[in-house]
């Protein structure tokens, strides 16, 4: 087996120049990990700024309507609110990490068979965009807001706060780039500065 030197993350890659699985999924795990704090904050803040009313009556959009709505998609009504619900916060910030991580390895592993190992920094963007927003359109719009006979979640933060959200996952991409680079070794030299 071959590695390629990065700080923090090795990739291998197996004798017949397939990168190992294991790799992939940790490297798309941590991009998804770290793509999926980015969006939630993002909802979270433009909630919290918006005000505006949601698909509930009674409840306008805030700081907590974007991560109570992930369980209300499952669980019902009951569990969307525009306000602090410990409980409905938790089960939706595990929910929207846990589908974050997975994305992200499917995603880096798309991004590996689709464009190789090492991707420019252009590709990794643009693949990024690509898959978030046909996120969007797919799992979303399509598949989402069918299932549901209120729509909580497409309503919990304003409707254009989901498509800058998901056209920016190219967080996901780039933080795919940073994990695949190889890097050469620095000298003891410069290492200080």
């Amino acid at each position: 087996m071959q590695a390629h030197t990065t700080e923090g993350l090795h990739l291998h890659r197996q004798k017949a120049g397939r990168l190992a699985i294991p790799a992939v999924v940790r490297a798309g795990a941590i991009a998804g990990l770290a793509g999926g704090m980015v969006m939630a904050m993002w909802q979270m803040v433009v909630g919290a700024v918006a005000q505006q009313p949601t698909a509930v009556p009674g409840i306008d959009t805030s700081f907590w309507t974007a991560i109570t709505a992930i369980p209300s998609v499952s669980f019902g009504l009951d569990w969307f609110h525009g306000s602090f619900e410990f409980v409905a916060v938790a089960v939706g910030l595990m929910g929207h990490m846990m589908n974050s991580m997975m994305l992200g390895a499917v995603g880096v592993g798309l991004l590996a068979m689709v464009l190789g190992s090492r991707p420019s920094i252009a590709k990794a963007l643009a693949f990024g965009m690509t898959i978030g927003l046909l996120l969007e359109v797919v799992v979303v719009n399509l598949i989402v807001n069918q299932i549901q006979t209120v729509d909580t979640f497409y309503t919990s933060t304003p409707e254009w706060s989901w498509w800058m959200r998901r056209s920016t996952r190219w967080n996901t991409g780039r933080s795919s780039r940073v994990l695949f680079r190889s890097r050469k070794p620095r000298s003891a030299s410069s290492r200080f500065l």
